[in-house]
Protein backbone atom coordinates (compact mmCIF):
# COMPACT_ATOMS: atom_id res chain seq x y z
CA UNK A 1 0.00 0.00 0.00
CA UNK A 2 2.92 2.29 0.81
CA UNK A 3 4.52 1.38 -2.46
CA UNK A 4 1.31 2.12 -4.31
CA UNK A 5 1.04 5.50 -2.56
CA UNK A 6 4.64 6.28 -3.42
CA UNK A 7 3.98 5.30 -6.99
CA UNK A 8 0.87 7.53 -7.03
CA UNK A 9 2.83 10.44 -5.59
CA UNK A 10 5.57 9.92 -8.15
CA UNK A 11 3.01 9.84 -10.94
CA UNK A 12 1.03 12.88 -9.55
CA UNK A 13 3.43 15.41 -7.93
CA UNK A 14 0.61 18.03 -7.70
CA UNK A 15 -1.58 15.92 -5.39
CA UNK A 16 -0.11 17.37 -2.18
CA UNK A 17 -0.66 20.88 -3.41
CA UNK A 18 -4.29 20.11 -4.39
CA UNK A 19 -5.03 18.49 -1.02
CA UNK A 20 -3.54 21.50 0.82
CA UNK A 21 -5.68 23.94 -1.14
CA UNK A 22 -8.74 21.79 -0.45
CA UNK A 23 -8.07 22.04 3.29
CA UNK A 24 -7.55 25.83 3.04
CA UNK A 25 -10.79 26.26 1.13
CA UNK A 26 -12.66 24.08 3.62
CA UNK A 27 -11.32 26.01 6.61
CA UNK A 28 -12.01 29.31 4.88
CA UNK A 29 -15.61 28.25 4.25
CA UNK A 30 -16.08 27.41 7.92
CA UNK A 31 -14.64 30.79 8.92
CA UNK A 32 -16.96 32.60 6.50
CA UNK A 33 -19.93 30.70 7.90
CA UNK A 34 -18.96 31.54 11.47
CA UNK A 35 -18.40 35.17 10.56
CA UNK A 36 -21.78 35.38 8.86
CA UNK A 37 -23.45 33.85 11.91
CA UNK A 38 -21.65 36.33 14.13
CA UNK A 39 -22.80 39.25 11.97
CA UNK A 40 -26.36 37.95 12.01
CA UNK A 41 -26.15 37.71 15.79
CA UNK A 42 -24.70 41.19 16.36
CA UNK A 43 -25.62 43.40 13.48
CA UNK A 44 -29.39 43.36 13.98
CA UNK A 45 -30.59 44.54 10.61
CA UNK A 46 -28.23 47.41 9.89
CA UNK A 47 -29.46 47.46 6.29
CA UNK A 48 -29.82 51.06 5.23
CA UNK A 49 -27.87 52.22 8.28
CA UNK A 50 -30.54 51.10 10.78
CA UNK A 51 -30.10 49.44 14.13
CA UNK A 52 -32.88 47.08 15.23
CA UNK A 53 -33.81 46.59 18.89
CA UNK A 54 -34.80 42.95 19.34
CA UNK A 55 -34.85 42.47 23.13
CA UNK A 56 -36.83 44.09 25.94
CA UNK A 57 -34.21 43.25 28.57
CA UNK A 58 -31.52 45.68 29.66
CA UNK A 59 -27.91 45.52 28.51
CA UNK A 60 -25.08 47.81 27.44
CA UNK A 61 -23.55 47.80 23.98
CA UNK A 62 -20.48 45.55 23.96
CA UNK A 63 -18.42 47.75 21.63
CA UNK A 64 -19.89 51.24 21.17
CA UNK A 65 -18.89 52.86 17.91
CA UNK A 66 -18.27 49.70 15.87
CA UNK A 67 -21.44 50.21 13.84
CA UNK A 68 -23.29 47.31 15.42
CA UNK A 69 -25.81 47.14 18.27
CA UNK A 70 -25.05 44.11 20.42
CA UNK A 71 -24.90 43.40 24.12
CA UNK A 72 -22.45 40.80 25.41
CA UNK A 73 -23.84 37.45 24.32
CA UNK A 74 -25.88 38.93 21.47
CA UNK A 75 -29.10 40.84 21.08
CA UNK A 76 -29.77 44.57 20.82
CA UNK A 77 -31.38 46.44 23.71
CA UNK A 78 -32.76 49.97 23.55
CA UNK A 79 -29.97 51.09 25.87
CA UNK A 80 -27.34 49.51 23.61
CA UNK A 81 -28.86 51.12 20.53
CA UNK A 82 -28.68 54.58 22.11
CA UNK A 83 -25.10 53.95 23.27
CA UNK A 84 -24.15 52.91 19.75
CA UNK A 85 -25.78 55.95 18.15
CA UNK A 86 -24.04 58.25 20.63
CA UNK A 87 -20.65 56.67 19.85
CA UNK A 88 -20.98 56.92 16.07
CA UNK A 89 -20.08 60.00 14.06
CA UNK A 90 -23.16 62.22 13.77
CA UNK A 91 -25.20 61.41 10.67
CA UNK A 92 -27.26 64.06 8.87
CA UNK A 93 -30.89 63.02 9.22
CA UNK A 94 -30.09 60.76 12.19
CA UNK A 95 -29.47 57.04 12.64
CA UNK A 96 -32.64 54.96 12.31
CA UNK A 97 -33.40 52.79 15.33
CA UNK A 98 -36.13 50.28 14.50
CA UNK A 99 -37.84 47.55 16.51
CA UNK A 100 -38.16 43.82 15.88
CA UNK A 101 -39.19 42.50 19.28
CA UNK A 102 -40.41 38.88 19.29
CA UNK A 103 -44.12 38.25 19.65
CA UNK A 104 -47.19 40.38 19.11
CA UNK A 105 -49.11 42.86 21.22
CA UNK A 106 -47.73 45.37 23.68
CA UNK A 107 -44.03 45.09 24.53
CA UNK A 108 -42.77 46.47 27.85
CA UNK A 109 -39.22 47.79 28.08
CA UNK A 110 -38.78 48.20 31.81
CA UNK A 111 -35.68 50.20 32.63
CA UNK A 112 -33.97 48.86 35.76
CA UNK A 113 -30.30 49.89 35.74
CA UNK A 114 -30.72 53.66 35.79
CA UNK A 115 -32.09 56.12 33.24
CA UNK A 116 -31.27 55.58 29.60
CA UNK A 117 -28.31 57.57 28.27
CA UNK A 118 -29.04 61.10 27.14
CA UNK A 119 -29.22 61.03 23.34
CA UNK A 120 -26.41 63.23 22.01
CA UNK A 121 -26.39 62.35 18.31
CA UNK A 122 -29.34 62.68 15.90
CA UNK A 123 -31.61 59.64 16.08
CA UNK A 124 -34.87 58.48 14.54
CA UNK A 125 -36.39 56.35 17.26
CA UNK A 126 -39.33 54.67 15.56
CA UNK A 127 -41.63 52.57 17.72
CA UNK A 128 -44.09 52.31 14.82
CA UNK A 129 -41.63 50.00 13.04
CA UNK A 130 -42.48 47.10 15.36
CA UNK A 131 -44.15 44.39 13.24
CA UNK A 132 -47.73 43.28 13.96
CA UNK A 133 -48.34 46.30 16.14
CA UNK A 134 -51.02 48.94 16.33
CA UNK A 135 -48.86 51.83 17.44
CA UNK A 136 -48.08 52.80 20.06
CA UNK A 137 -47.33 49.38 21.48
CA UNK A 138 -43.86 49.75 22.99
CA UNK A 139 -43.97 50.77 26.65
CA UNK A 140 -40.96 52.63 28.04
CA UNK A 141 -41.42 52.31 31.80
CA UNK A 142 -39.47 53.83 34.68
CA UNK A 143 -41.60 52.13 37.33
CA UNK A 144 -38.68 50.08 38.67
CA UNK A 145 -36.42 53.09 39.23
CA UNK A 146 -36.37 55.13 42.42
CA UNK A 147 -35.27 58.76 42.61
CA UNK A 148 -36.29 62.27 41.64
CA UNK A 149 -36.12 63.91 38.23
CA UNK A 150 -35.54 60.75 36.19
CA UNK A 151 -36.42 61.25 32.52
CA UNK A 152 -37.70 58.61 30.13
CA UNK A 153 -36.05 59.87 26.95
CA UNK A 154 -33.69 62.84 26.99
CA UNK A 155 -32.75 64.45 23.67
CA UNK A 156 -29.69 66.69 23.82
CA UNK A 157 -29.32 66.92 20.10
CA UNK A 158 -30.89 68.50 17.02
CA UNK A 159 -32.93 66.95 14.23
CA UNK A 160 -34.13 63.81 16.01
CA UNK A 161 -37.51 62.05 15.91
CA UNK A 162 -39.30 60.03 18.59
CA UNK A 163 -42.55 58.31 17.68
CA UNK A 164 -44.74 55.38 18.60
CA UNK A 165 -44.08 54.90 22.35
CA UNK A 166 -46.06 54.64 25.57
CA UNK A 167 -43.93 56.58 28.07
CA UNK A 168 -44.91 56.09 31.71
CA UNK A 169 -43.76 56.21 35.31
CA UNK A 170 -40.81 58.60 35.11
CA UNK A 171 -40.31 60.89 38.09
CA UNK A 172 -39.01 63.71 35.88
CA UNK A 173 -40.11 64.27 32.29
CA UNK A 174 -41.51 61.56 30.07
CA UNK A 175 -39.59 63.12 27.18
CA UNK A 176 -37.12 66.00 27.63
CA UNK A 177 -36.24 67.92 24.46
CA UNK A 178 -32.98 69.81 25.02
CA UNK A 179 -32.25 70.76 21.45
CA UNK A 180 -33.64 72.21 18.24
CA UNK A 181 -35.68 70.92 15.30
CA UNK A 182 -36.70 67.69 16.98
CA UNK A 183 -40.02 65.92 16.34
CA UNK A 184 -42.15 64.02 18.88
CA UNK A 185 -45.16 62.31 17.30
CA UNK A 186 -47.69 59.56 17.86
CA UNK A 187 -46.85 58.79 21.50
CA UNK A 188 -48.99 58.19 24.60
CA UNK A 189 -47.25 59.99 27.42
CA UNK A 190 -48.33 59.56 31.03
CA UNK A 191 -50.67 56.62 30.73
CA UNK A 192 -50.96 53.16 29.20
CA UNK A 193 -54.13 52.71 27.16
CA UNK A 194 -56.14 49.83 28.54
CA UNK A 195 -54.23 49.75 31.82
CA UNK A 196 -56.61 50.54 34.68
CA UNK A 197 -53.93 52.32 36.73
CA UNK A 198 -52.59 55.79 35.99
CA UNK A 199 -48.85 55.63 35.42
CA UNK A 200 -47.87 59.30 35.38
CA UNK A 201 -44.62 60.98 34.59
CA UNK A 202 -43.69 64.24 36.29
CA UNK A 203 -44.19 66.44 33.23
CA UNK A 204 -45.27 64.74 30.05
CA UNK A 205 -42.92 66.64 27.72
CA UNK A 206 -40.44 69.38 28.58
CA UNK A 207 -39.01 71.60 25.83
CA UNK A 208 -35.73 73.49 26.24
CA UNK A 209 -34.94 74.41 22.66
CA UNK A 210 -36.26 76.01 19.49
CA UNK A 211 -38.18 74.98 16.38
CA UNK A 212 -39.28 71.65 17.83
CA UNK A 213 -42.52 70.02 16.68
CA UNK A 214 -44.75 68.22 19.19
CA UNK A 215 -47.47 66.44 17.22
CA UNK A 216 -48.38 67.43 13.69
CA UNK A 217 -51.15 68.14 11.26
CA UNK A 218 -51.72 64.65 9.84
CA UNK A 219 -53.60 61.67 11.26
CA UNK A 220 -51.52 59.71 13.75
CA UNK A 221 -48.98 62.46 14.33
CA UNK A 222 -50.57 63.91 17.46
CA UNK A 223 -49.56 62.73 20.91
CA UNK A 224 -51.88 61.94 23.83
CA UNK A 225 -50.28 63.68 26.81
CA UNK A 226 -52.43 62.96 29.84
CA UNK A 227 -52.45 61.74 33.41
CA UNK A 228 -49.11 63.32 34.36
CA UNK A 229 -48.31 64.63 37.84
CA UNK A 230 -47.45 68.17 36.70
CA UNK A 231 -47.92 69.80 33.30
CA UNK A 232 -48.75 67.94 30.14
CA UNK A 233 -46.20 70.10 28.27
CA UNK A 234 -43.84 72.64 29.80
CA UNK A 235 -41.73 75.05 27.74
CA UNK A 236 -38.63 76.88 28.99
CA UNK A 237 -39.26 76.23 32.68
CA UNK A 238 -36.05 77.33 34.41
CA UNK A 239 -34.09 77.35 31.18
CA UNK A 240 -31.32 79.91 30.75
CA UNK A 241 -31.74 80.79 27.09
CA UNK A 242 -34.65 81.70 24.84
CA UNK A 243 -36.80 78.90 23.48
CA UNK A 244 -38.34 80.14 20.26
CA UNK A 245 -40.80 79.07 17.62
CA UNK A 246 -41.76 75.66 18.97
CA UNK A 247 -44.93 74.16 17.50
CA UNK A 248 -47.49 72.18 19.51
CA UNK A 249 -50.05 70.85 17.07
CA UNK A 250 -52.80 68.28 16.94
CA UNK A 251 -52.35 66.72 20.40
CA UNK A 252 -54.82 65.57 23.06
CA UNK A 253 -53.65 67.09 26.33
CA UNK A 254 -55.60 66.06 29.42
CA UNK A 255 -58.02 63.62 27.77
CA UNK A 256 -58.06 60.00 26.72
CA UNK A 257 -57.13 58.97 23.19
CA UNK A 258 -60.69 59.56 21.94
CA UNK A 259 -60.79 63.13 23.19
CA UNK A 260 -64.06 62.50 24.98
CA UNK A 261 -63.11 61.84 28.63
CA UNK A 262 -60.84 63.62 31.07
CA UNK A 263 -57.50 62.06 31.99
CA UNK A 264 -56.09 65.01 33.89
CA UNK A 265 -52.61 66.34 33.94
CA UNK A 266 -52.60 67.45 37.56
CA UNK A 267 -51.50 71.00 36.93
CA UNK A 268 -51.85 72.86 33.62
CA UNK A 269 -52.25 71.24 30.23
CA UNK A 270 -49.52 73.47 28.73
CA UNK A 271 -47.27 75.94 30.56
CA UNK A 272 -45.16 78.32 28.46
CA UNK A 273 -42.71 80.31 30.57
CA UNK A 274 -41.04 83.66 30.04
CA UNK A 275 -38.43 82.50 27.55
CA UNK A 276 -40.93 80.60 25.40
CA UNK A 277 -41.11 83.11 22.57
CA UNK A 278 -43.27 82.78 19.46
CA UNK A 279 -44.77 79.41 20.33
CA UNK A 280 -47.46 78.14 17.96
CA UNK A 281 -50.21 76.18 19.76
CA UNK A 282 -52.72 75.03 17.15
CA UNK A 283 -55.53 72.52 16.73
CA UNK A 284 -55.05 70.73 20.04
CA UNK A 285 -57.65 69.43 22.47
CA UNK A 286 -56.57 70.89 25.84
CA UNK A 287 -59.22 69.72 28.25
CA UNK A 288 -59.77 67.86 31.50
CA UNK A 289 -56.67 69.23 33.25
CA UNK A 290 -56.73 70.09 36.96
CA UNK A 291 -55.33 73.60 36.46
CA UNK A 292 -55.75 75.82 33.40
CA UNK A 293 -55.81 74.34 29.96
CA UNK A 294 -53.07 76.76 28.88
CA UNK A 295 -50.90 78.98 31.08
CA UNK A 296 -48.81 81.63 29.30
CA UNK A 297 -46.54 82.44 32.24
CA UNK A 298 -44.47 85.28 30.85
CA UNK A 299 -44.47 83.89 27.31
CA UNK A 300 -44.47 86.39 24.43
CA UNK A 301 -45.52 86.25 20.81
CA UNK A 302 -47.57 83.06 21.11
CA UNK A 303 -50.11 82.13 18.44
CA UNK A 304 -52.95 80.13 20.02
CA UNK A 305 -55.36 79.05 17.30
CA UNK A 306 -57.95 76.44 16.50
CA UNK A 307 -57.82 74.69 19.89
CA UNK A 308 -60.62 73.09 21.88
CA UNK A 309 -60.08 74.17 25.49
CA UNK A 310 -62.55 72.67 27.96
CA UNK A 311 -64.51 70.60 25.44
CA UNK A 312 -64.35 67.23 23.79
CA UNK A 313 -62.57 66.83 20.45
CA UNK A 314 -65.74 67.71 18.55
CA UNK A 315 -66.32 70.84 20.63
CA UNK A 316 -69.83 69.67 21.49
CA UNK A 317 -69.59 68.51 25.12
CA UNK A 318 -67.90 69.52 28.34
CA UNK A 319 -64.48 68.19 29.40
CA UNK A 320 -63.65 71.12 31.68
CA UNK A 321 -60.29 72.30 32.90
CA UNK A 322 -60.42 72.75 36.65
CA UNK A 323 -59.13 76.32 37.07
CA UNK A 324 -60.20 77.89 33.76
CA UNK A 325 -59.43 77.92 30.08
CA UNK A 326 -56.41 80.19 29.48
CA UNK A 327 -54.27 82.19 31.91
CA UNK A 328 -52.04 84.99 30.60
CA UNK A 329 -49.80 86.23 33.41
CA UNK A 330 -46.44 87.36 34.74
CA UNK A 331 -45.68 89.80 31.93
CA UNK A 332 -46.92 87.61 29.10
CA UNK A 333 -47.47 90.00 26.23
CA UNK A 334 -48.10 90.33 22.52
CA UNK A 335 -49.84 86.96 22.36
CA UNK A 336 -52.64 86.27 19.87
CA UNK A 337 -55.49 84.05 21.01
CA UNK A 338 -57.64 83.30 17.97
CA UNK A 339 -57.60 85.09 14.65
CA UNK A 340 -59.64 86.36 11.74
CA UNK A 341 -59.11 83.52 9.28
CA UNK A 342 -61.17 80.33 9.12
CA UNK A 343 -60.00 77.77 11.67
CA UNK A 344 -58.07 80.27 13.78
CA UNK A 345 -60.59 81.06 16.57
CA UNK A 346 -60.45 78.82 19.61
CA UNK A 347 -63.36 77.26 21.47
CA UNK A 348 -62.92 78.05 25.18
CA UNK A 349 -65.92 76.54 26.93
CA UNK A 350 -67.28 74.65 29.95
CA UNK A 351 -64.26 75.42 32.11
CA UNK A 352 -64.50 75.73 35.88
CA UNK A 353 -63.55 79.38 36.24
CA UNK A 354 -62.85 82.09 33.69
CA UNK A 355 -62.60 81.50 29.99
CA UNK A 356 -59.51 83.71 29.59
CA UNK A 357 -57.73 85.49 32.44
CA UNK A 358 -55.13 88.25 31.98
CA UNK A 359 -53.28 89.36 35.11
CA UNK A 360 -50.13 91.34 35.86
CA UNK A 361 -49.37 94.99 35.12
CA UNK A 362 -47.05 94.15 32.21
CA UNK A 363 -49.28 91.51 30.62
CA UNK A 364 -50.32 93.74 27.73
CA UNK A 365 -51.06 93.65 24.00
CA UNK A 366 -52.74 90.27 24.23
CA UNK A 367 -55.20 90.08 21.34
CA UNK A 368 -58.27 87.89 21.98
CA UNK A 369 -59.88 87.61 18.57
CA UNK A 370 -63.12 85.98 17.41
CA UNK A 371 -62.96 83.07 19.85
CA UNK A 372 -66.05 81.12 20.88
CA UNK A 373 -66.13 81.63 24.67
CA UNK A 374 -69.18 80.30 26.50
CA UNK A 375 -70.52 78.19 29.38
CA UNK A 376 -67.54 78.82 31.63
CA UNK A 377 -68.45 79.21 35.30
CA UNK A 378 -66.97 82.71 35.61
CA UNK A 379 -66.44 85.64 33.23
CA UNK A 380 -65.58 84.91 29.64
CA UNK A 381 -62.66 87.37 29.77
CA UNK A 382 -61.35 88.72 33.08
CA UNK A 383 -58.67 91.43 33.31
CA UNK A 384 -56.92 91.88 36.63
CA UNK A 385 -58.68 91.10 39.90
CA UNK A 386 -61.54 88.61 39.65
CA UNK A 387 -64.82 90.11 38.51
CA UNK A 388 -65.86 92.88 36.17
CA UNK A 389 -63.42 95.79 35.80
CA UNK A 390 -65.62 98.87 35.28
CA UNK A 391 -64.94 101.31 32.46
CA UNK A 392 -63.33 104.59 33.42
CA UNK A 393 -63.53 107.91 31.58
CA UNK A 394 -60.91 108.24 28.83
CA UNK A 395 -59.40 104.92 29.89
CA UNK A 396 -56.21 106.35 31.49
CA UNK A 397 -55.33 103.39 33.67
CA UNK A 398 -52.68 100.73 33.20
CA UNK A 399 -52.67 97.06 34.06
CA UNK A 400 -53.30 93.77 32.28
CA UNK A 401 -54.21 94.55 28.67
CA UNK A 402 -54.15 98.17 29.88
CA UNK A 403 -57.55 97.45 31.48
CA UNK A 404 -59.00 98.38 28.12
CA UNK A 405 -62.59 99.72 28.32
CA UNK A 406 -65.27 97.54 26.73
CA UNK A 407 -68.00 98.74 24.41
CA UNK A 408 -71.45 99.71 25.69
CA UNK A 409 -74.30 98.26 23.63
CA UNK A 410 -77.28 100.52 23.04
CA UNK A 411 -79.38 98.38 20.67
CA UNK A 412 -79.64 94.78 19.45
CA UNK A 413 -82.40 94.26 16.90
CA UNK A 414 -83.09 90.80 15.62
CA UNK A 415 -84.99 92.33 12.73
CA UNK A 416 -82.24 93.38 10.38
CA UNK A 417 -79.52 91.86 12.62
CA UNK A 418 -78.45 95.32 13.78
CA UNK A 419 -76.21 96.01 16.78
CA UNK A 420 -75.41 99.52 17.94
CA UNK A 421 -73.16 100.87 20.68
CA UNK A 422 -70.55 103.30 21.92
CA UNK A 423 -67.00 103.25 23.22
CA UNK A 424 -65.23 105.69 25.47
CA UNK A 425 -61.46 105.28 25.59
CA UNK A 426 -58.23 107.13 24.82
CA UNK A 427 -58.94 110.12 22.51
CA UNK A 428 -58.03 109.97 18.82
CA UNK A 429 -57.23 106.26 18.80
CA UNK A 430 -58.54 103.41 16.65
CA UNK A 431 -60.26 100.35 18.12
CA UNK A 432 -61.73 97.13 16.76
CA UNK A 433 -65.16 96.27 18.14
CA UNK A 434 -66.10 92.58 17.96
CA UNK A 435 -69.73 91.55 18.47
CA UNK A 436 -70.97 88.13 19.66
CA UNK A 437 -74.25 86.32 20.33
CA UNK A 438 -74.92 83.74 23.05
CA UNK A 439 -78.00 81.79 24.14
CA UNK A 440 -80.65 83.50 26.20
CA UNK A 441 -80.00 83.28 29.91
CA UNK A 442 -76.29 82.57 29.51
CA UNK A 443 -74.93 85.75 31.07
CA UNK A 444 -72.80 85.78 34.18
CA UNK A 445 -74.73 86.65 37.36
CA UNK A 446 -73.01 90.04 37.20
CA UNK A 447 -74.95 90.76 34.01
CA UNK A 448 -71.83 90.63 31.86
CA UNK A 449 -71.40 88.06 29.21
CA UNK A 450 -69.36 85.72 27.15
CA UNK A 451 -69.48 85.27 23.39
CA UNK A 452 -70.42 82.00 21.79
CA UNK A 453 -70.72 83.02 18.16
CA UNK A 454 -68.88 85.83 16.42
CA UNK A 455 -71.23 88.13 14.51
CA UNK A 456 -68.91 90.75 13.06
CA UNK A 457 -66.30 93.45 13.65
CA UNK A 458 -66.16 97.19 13.23
CA UNK A 459 -63.21 99.59 13.39
CA UNK A 460 -63.93 102.91 15.12
CA UNK A 461 -61.85 105.97 15.97
CA UNK A 462 -62.49 107.98 19.09
CA UNK A 463 -62.82 111.74 18.89
CA UNK A 464 -61.06 114.36 20.99
CA UNK A 465 -63.45 113.59 23.84
CA UNK A 466 -62.58 109.88 23.65
CA UNK A 467 -65.97 108.87 22.26
CA UNK A 468 -66.94 106.73 19.28
CA UNK A 469 -70.18 105.18 18.18
CA UNK A 470 -70.81 102.22 15.91
CA UNK A 471 -73.50 100.24 14.19
CA UNK A 472 -73.00 96.79 12.76
CA UNK A 473 -75.32 94.76 10.58
CA UNK A 474 -74.49 91.09 10.98
CA UNK A 475 -74.69 88.67 8.09
CA UNK A 476 -75.65 86.01 10.63
CA UNK A 477 -79.11 86.07 12.14
CA UNK A 478 -79.85 86.21 15.84
CA UNK A 479 -83.17 85.86 17.60
CA UNK A 480 -85.09 87.95 20.09
CA UNK A 481 -84.08 86.96 23.61
CA UNK A 482 -80.56 85.91 22.68
CA UNK A 483 -77.87 88.00 24.32
CA UNK A 484 -75.40 90.21 22.49
CA UNK A 485 -71.99 91.22 23.85
CA UNK A 486 -68.95 93.04 22.50
CA UNK A 487 -65.25 93.53 23.14
CA UNK A 488 -62.90 96.36 22.18
CA UNK A 489 -59.26 95.91 21.11
CA UNK A 490 -56.83 98.80 20.82
CA UNK A 491 -54.30 99.26 18.02
CA UNK A 492 -51.56 97.48 19.98
CA UNK A 493 -53.70 94.38 20.48
CA UNK A 494 -54.97 94.75 24.06
CA UNK A 495 -58.50 93.30 24.24
CA UNK A 496 -61.11 94.25 26.83
CA UNK A 497 -63.47 92.15 28.87
CA UNK A 498 -66.89 91.39 27.42
CA UNK A 499 -69.52 94.09 27.70
CA UNK A 500 -72.68 93.91 29.70
CA UNK A 501 -75.21 91.60 28.03
CA UNK A 502 -77.96 93.13 25.95
CA UNK A 503 -80.95 90.96 25.10
CA UNK A 504 -81.96 91.20 21.46
CA UNK A 505 -85.49 92.43 20.75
Amino acid sequence: MIANLSTLQEKSPSVHKDMAWTRVIHVFGILVLLASLLVINTQHARAGGALTVNMVNEGDDANPGDGFCAVTGGGCSLRAAIEEVNALPAVAGGVNVLFGLPGSGVHVISITSGPLPTITNPINLDGTSQPSCTAPCIVLSGANLVGPNLNGLALATNGSTVKGFIVTSWSGHGIAVNGDQNIVQGNDIGFWPGNPSLLPNGDGIAIYGSNNLIGGGLAGQGNVISGNTWQGITIANGCCSANASNVIQGNYIGTDATGTSALANHYHGISAFNLANNTSITNNVISGNTGFGLDLYGATGSLVRGNKIGTNAAGTAAVPNGAGGISIEQGANTNTIGGAAAGQPNTVSYNHGVGIKVIGATSINNRLQRNSIFANTALGIDLGHPGVTPNDALDPDSGPNRLQNFAVLTAARSSGHLVMGTLNSVPNHSYTIEVFVSPAGSCDPSGYGEGKKFLGAKVVTTNAAGNASFSLTSSAAFSAGQVITATATDSTGSTSEFSRCRAAN
